[in-house]
């Protein structure tokens, strides 16, 4: 079934609202530096496909891209192709299409993360929908990075046959990697292996080696104290805008097998929401509404 809701007709939007039951997916990244690897449109190019890959396995309803997320730098040494947008526009932009996907049939929006960095303002939003009564209710699923751990995790358990995608030199750097506990966070393996997966062609593995991808610590005085600045001191500590170790040996099979345990994972989500039968319930509870 065509779940994406802009390949939907109008005739055909009624059927995908019930065989959704009334769960839409907003997939939410952002536009900014991935080390000197990836691409600028990372977060939301691997939230956008798996969203759509999760949508075949537990079918939902798959909204237009959310793609200007929450990008702080806004300065003279912004790194070239970045997008920063107001918060409070963010904030505004994303409650106004929530209603309008209430406003057609969906009354159970689940944000598919894939920007770190959208996290403070999602734990906004979800807290200023509360402030006010709505005929919805939001939630948020942030995309987890199944290369190289989860993979790995995945392969001792159920044995290489869990992994057909991936050849025997594959499993064995994975494997690797897993036991010598390689870093991941930003640009990292595991973002690596869903560009590889989904677009290769935008990946520059050769780049690798150039600008490190190591924790500086520079800001660790902060937290030590107790304090809390802006971004953790993430943008500090991590100046090159790439947190984790270089994922040399990353390929498109890798990154086919990571593609598909996320999908998997995220569509278990998916179906939690649609069979919950509590979370507007209780809304409506707390503002006095009539189910």
């Amino acid at each position: 079934m065509e779940t994406r809701w802009l390949y939907t007709t109008s005739e055909d939007f009624p059927a995908l609202v019930e065989a959704s039951k009334g769960v839409c997916i907003i997939p939410m990244g952002c536009v900014e530096k991935h080390g000197l690897h990836l691409p600028l449109g990372q977060d939301i190019i691997q939230v956008s496909h798996l969203a759509y890959m999760a949508s075949q396995l537990e079918t939902a309803c798959v909204f237009p891209d959310f793609t200007f997320g929450d990008v702080p730098e806004n300065s003279p040494n912004t790194p070239a192709g970045s997008i920063t947008l107001p918060m409070d526009m963010e904030m505004a932009l994303l409650e106004t299409l929530c209603r309008q996907i209430s406003r057609n049939g969906f009354k159970k929006i689940i944000i598919y993360n894939g920007h770190g960095g959208n996290s403070s303002i999602l734990t906004a939003f979800l807290r200023k929908l509360e402030n006010q009564y709505h005929d919805f209710v939001a939630s948020v699923v942030f995309v987890g990075l199944a290369a190289p751990h989860t993979l790995a995790k995945e392969i001792l358990k159920d044995g290489p046959e869990s992994v057909p995608e991936m050849t025997k030199e594959d499993i064995d750097l994975i494997l690797r990697y897993h036991e010598n506990k390689m870093q991941i966070g930003h640009a990292c393996f595991g973002e690596t292996a869903y560009a590889m997966g989904i677009c290769p062609e935008s990946v520059h593995l050769e780049r690798l080696g150039i600008e490190t991808g190591e924790n500086l610590h520079k800001a660790d005085y902060f937290a030590e104290a107790g304090i809390q600045i802006r971004d953790g001191g993430w943008g500090i500590n991590y100046p090159n805008a790439f947190a984790g170790d270089d994922p040399v040996g990353c390929n498109e099979r890798i990154g086919k097998a990571a593609l598909r345990l996320e999908a998997q994972r995220f569509a278990h989500a998916i179906r939690v929401m649609k069979e919950d039968e509590n979370l507007l319930k209780w809304h409506k509870e707390a503002w006095g509404v009539e189910m």
